[in-house]
C-alpha cells in the first residue's frame, strides 16, 4: 500500500513538472510572438517614415453662384508661411487622376478651369510638409498648398483669385479661399467659394 502511494506521488510530481515545462514553453512562445509583432510594427513604422512620398493633385476653377453676395475684398489676406517652396522644385506626376474632372469642368460653361497641377512630394511622419506655392499662368490664381502628416492627415489650402474686376473703390477685387481639411488617401476634397473653387486629391506612392 505504501509502495502504491509512492508511485502515485512520483507520478504527481512528474505531471506537475511536465505542466510547468509546457507552461514555460507556451509563455516563451507568447513573449517571442509579442516581440516579433513589435519589431515588425516598428520596422513598418520606420519604413513608412522613410518612404513618405505622395502625389498631390489640384484643380482650381472659377464659378459664380446666382444671387450670392460676396464681401468686396481688395487687399490680400493670404497667411503666407515663413518659408515657401516653388512648385517647380518638385517632380511632376506622370499620370493625373483628376483629368476626367478637369475635362468635365472645361466642358461646362458655368465653370472655367484656371489651374491644374500634380506633383510628387516627400513628407516626413509627424511633420508638416513644405508649403508649396501655386500660381496660374495668368497670375489670377495665387496661393499655397500644404500637407501635414500627424495623428491625422490634413491639407491646408490658402488661395486667392483676382478676376480682373474693380470694386466700388476702384481697386481690384480679390476672392479668398482658405481651408484646412482632414482627409484620407484618395479622397476627393471639394473646397468652395461663391466665385471659385478647388478640387484636391492626395495619393500615397508605394515603393
Amino acid at each position: 500500500m505504501l509502495k502504491h502511494r509512492g508511485h502515485s506521488k512520483k507520478a504527481s510530481l512528474y505531471c506537475k513538472s511536465t505542466f510547468e515545462t509546457l507552461e514555460t514553453a507556451v509563455n516563451s512562445k507568447i513573449i517571442f510572438c509579442s516581440l516579433l509583432t513589435t519589431l515588425i510594427s516598428l520596422f513598418s513604422h520606420l519604413l513608412l517614415a522613410e518612404t513618405g512620398n505622395y502625389q498631390i493633385e489640384l484643380l482650381v476653377f472659377s464659378q459664380k453662384w446666382p444671387n450670392t453676395e460676396v464681401f468686396e475684398q481688395t487687399v490680400s489676406k493670404i497667411e503666407w508661411p515663413g518659408t515657401l517652396t516653388e512648385l517647380s522644385t518638385y517632380a511632376k506626376a506622370d499620370y493625373q487622376t483628376l483629368n476626367d474632372s478637369a475635362t468635365a469642368l472645361s466642358g461646362n460653361s458655368a465653370y472655367q478651369l484656371m489651374l491644374q497641377e500634380a506633383w510628387i512630394q516627400s513628407i516626413e511622419e509627424n511633420s508638416p510638409g513644405n508649403p508649396v506655392h501655386v500660381q496660374s499662368t495668368d497670375r489670377k490664381v495665387n496661393g499655397y498648398v500644404q500637407m501635414e502628416r500627424g495623428q491625422t492627415l490634413q491639407l491646408v489650402i490658402d488661395l486667392e483669385y483676382t478676376p480682373g474686376q474693380t470694386g466700388t473703390s476702384g481697386e481690384a477685387i480679390i476672392y479668398h479661399l482658405h481651408e484646412k481639411r482632414t482627409f484620407q488617401f484618395n479622397d476627393l476634397l471639394y473646397l468652395d467659394h461663391p466665385m471659385f473653387g478647388a478640387v484636391a486629391k492626395i495619393s500615397a506612392i508605394t515603393p
